[in-house]
């Protein structure tokens, strides 16, 4: 409620010379009294354009929908997910059966090559003498060992390599390998160093081998040169007793090592024999 203070334009005239009683017009205190009711009118429209849901259910409903449409597909992109995860979890177990059937698979088969293994074994020791055939393979590499040790005493220093000297059982396996050794040594020319004996001496010397035919040596220093001869079982190393024999036997052992290129020489020639002879 709004009051206006009385204003007068003029004075009242007594009550006498006026018939009705007359109020004069204030547009002024009229103005005053409507800014209060235009400012409440501009906060009712200001709530209702800030909560039209409140006010509009198809916009509430359209909000509802929307959000459901969205908690949707959420969900469906989890399930993706945990599709994807279950299809890799499944493709690892069928791996890992495929692997365990193979594992089993090999498993039986080795338990039966085992059991023929087994049976096989019954069956040899049933019907023969294994220790028999032990006994004569062990025999038959003493007298193998005999005879390459009568060879190598014979032979050039490399084509035969025994085996150690304190082996006095040597197996028949042992023995097939030390004679093929002893064949690819006598196979080709090697360079080794071994103890011979000059001039009542023992010496060491470089020796140069072509399988065990023949051989030529070299003294360390590169001085002396000549050929060697099998006596007794000892290296005989015998001078050359031209100085051009002793340049080509040195210039062949260095052509052997790689350290010359290789060329055309006459080597004097002192031939081994099994007799152990010249």
């Amino acid at each position: 409620m709004v009051t206006c203070p009385s204003t007068r334009l003029r004075p009242d005239p007594p009550s006498d010379l006026i018939t009705p009683p007359r109020i004069l017009s204030r547009p002024w205190c009229t103005l005053q009294a409507s800014i209060p009711l235009g400012i409440l009118l501009a906060q009712i429209w200001r709530v209702t354009a800030a909560e039209p849901s409140a006010l509009d259910p198809a916009s509430a409903a359209l909000e509802q929908l929307r959000a459901a449409n969205q908690a949707r597909t959420e969900l469906a992109r989890d399930v993706a997910k945990w599709q994807v995860e279950r299809e890799r979890l499944a493709a690892i177990v069928s791996a890992t059966e495929a692997e365990r059937d193979r594992l089993k698979a090999d498993a039986e088969a080795d338990e039966k090559k085992a059991e023929a293994a087994r049976l096989e074994l019954a069956t040899l020791g049933a019907g023969s003498d294994l220790e028999l055939v032990r006994g004569i393979l062990t025999a038959g590499a003493a007298v193998q060992l005999d005879q390459l040790r009568a060879l190598a005493t014979q032979l050039p220093p490399g084509v035969v390599s025994l085996p150690p000297a304190g082996e006095s059982a040597v197996d028949f396996d042992t023995i097939i390998k030390t004679v093929e050794a002893a064949e690819r040594a006598a196979a080709g020319v090697a360079v080794e160093v071994v103890t011979g004996r000059l001039e009542g001496k023992d010496v060491a010397v470089k020796l140069l081998r072509v399988s065990g035919a023949a051989a030529w040596w070299v003294s360390l220093e590169g001085n002396q040169a000549g050929t060697s001869f099998r006596r007794q079982g000892v290296l005989e190393l015998t001078s050359a007793a031209r100085d051009e024999d002793r340049k080509a036997i040195t210039q062949a052992v260095n052509i052997s090592e790689g350290r010359l290129t290789p060329a055309l020489l006459v080597l004097p020639w002192e031939p081994f024999t099994l007799g152990g002879s010249r």
